[in-house]
């Protein structure tokens, strides 16, 4: 076949390409189609802010529970709670979907607890982990804040 009666690829094909081309193999299975003329517009937005004034009180000196506070972060639509026994140790989560800037735990084991909190925009987009909350120890006898 002759090379100059070939048409030039369409908009549509060339994006594929290019999708094809930069995705990682096992990124997904997406189907992009689009039609001759017509056209596409991605947005991004920034991950939310990092949660703030993050906090802990013992809820009472007899109970061992613990209510974690935060100032509210933009366009946040939930939050997540970590918790972990050390200050620099793996924070895993015990709370996620919480929609106000508090949440109180149930009853703790004994032992030391920090919290941190991170923000969700949707479903998909979070912030990073805020900076740990002071040390709560639970006790027999209930919770203190050193």
């Amino acid at each position: 076949m002759d090379s100059r009666t070939l048409a030039p690829p369409s908009a549509a094909a060339l994006l594929v390409a290019l999708v094809l081309a930069t995705s990682p193999a096992a990124a997904s299975n997406w189907l992009v189609t689009l039609r001759t003329g017509s056209s596409g517009e991605a947005q991004a937005q920034s991950a939310p802010s990092t949660p703030t004034g993050v906090a802990a009180a013992c809820v009472s000196p007899s109970l061992k529970q613990v209510k974690v506070s935060w100032t509210a972060v933009a366009r946040a639509s939930s939050y997540t709670i970590l918790k972990s026994a050390t200050l620099a140790g793996t924070y895993t989560s015990t709370a996620s979907g919480v929609t106000g800037t508090s949440w109180t735990s149930g009853t703790l084991s004994n032992g030391n607890v920090y919290f941190k909190v991170e923000a969700f925009v949707g479903t998909l987009w979070v912030s990073a982990q805020s900076v740990a909350t002071g040390e709560s120890t639970i006790s027999s006898s209930g919770c203190v804040q050193p």
